[in-house]
């Protein structure tokens, strides 16, 4: 039976695994909490007007990979910045800028950036890994509610053959 701290480990290891994903977030920068507010206000308007516009803006928002915060997307980053090329997407899908000229746009703002967001390769792997040890916790956990396992044989004392301890015994001393 393990240990109830090699127990505790083992536990915590297996949420941080399932909530590792859910809580990946980069350091806020001043003025994220204004940002978010954009944010919300681009859902709102998007949800009202719920136009070709409306959603050619998001399409290219979350498609575009933001060079102020690594590993996100225009519409997930909280930098003032990402909110500044946020409303000029907007006015130039609003001008009617198709959208390849406004990634081509976007892209001479930053050279050396890769604005693309890379494909997932392995994207699989985590799920995969969560699934085993969520299995093997469950077994586990059943084997342990159900009695164990496999039955276990009673251990048969040999209380009966005297001469077998004593030999035992004699041999024992003799070593000592």
């Amino acid at each position: 039976m393990p240990s109830p701290v090699l127990r505790r480990a083992c536990e915590c290891f297996i949420l941080a695994i399932f909530l590792l994903p859910c809580g990946a977030t980069c350091a806020e920068e001043p003025g994220a909490e204004e940002t978010r507010t954009e944010i919300e206000e681009i859902d709102a308007n998007d949800a009202e007007e719920a136009s070709d516009d409306g959603r050619q803006v998001q399409s290219i928002v979350r498609n575009t990979a933001s060079p102020f915060c690594p590993g996100k997307t225009l519409d997930s980053c909280p930098s003032p910045k990402a909110g500044a090329w946020r409303r000029d997407i907007r006015e130039w899908v609003g001008e009617g800028v198709p959208e390849p000229e406004i990634r081509d746009r976007l892209q001479a703002r930053v050279p050396s950036f890769d604005l693309s967001i890379p494909p997932v390769k392995s994207g699989w792997v985590i799920p995969l890994i969560a699934l085993v040890l969520s299995t093997w916790w469950f077994v586990v956990m059943a084997r342990r509610f159900t009695g164990g396992g496999a039955p276990k044989r009673p251990v048969e004392l040999l209380t009966g053959n005297r001469a077998l301890d004593a030999r035992l015994d004699e041999e024992l001393a003799s070593l000592d």
